[in-house]
């Protein structure tokens, strides 16, 4: 179980085999998802995140701080660098396109460090 900051927790749940990451309330209601596919790149392996959402319940999980949570536990469990695709407009087949909160998001961990700018 992981602690948010409204104070409430959440259960954490990854899948080694999709590099799917899912969260749950303590009552086990799904809140989100976090997916991840590994891509070979002239540098070697990086993941690259395709979908991200935690408003299946409602918005109260968002802006709580488990995106970035998710973001450092699969960068340590991996040890791979994390990249997602700019706000381009363009809707992708692999979910990677950034809509709602996404590009937000995804800026933020950017100047954190967590993630790194798409190289595909």
């Amino acid at each position: 179980m992981s602690a948010i900051s409204n104070n409430k927790g959440v259960i954490i749940e990854i899948d080694d085999c999709s590099y799917a990451v899912s969260v749950f309330d303590l009552d086990y209601n799904k809140v989100g998802c976090f997916k991840f596919k590994e891509v070979d790149v002239n540098t070697g392996s990086v993941l690259k995140l395709t979908w991200c959402y935690l408003n299946l319940v409602n918005e109260q999980y968002k802006r709580q701080g488990i995106g970035r949570h998710i973001i450092k536990l699969i960068k340590e469990r991996y040890g791979l660098p994390i990249v997602a695709e700019d706000n381009d407009g363009i809707r992708k087949e692999d979910g990677s396109h950034l809509t709602g909160d996404a590009p937000m998001f995804i800026a933020k961990m950017r100047q954190e460090g967590l993630i790194e700018y798409s190289v595909m």
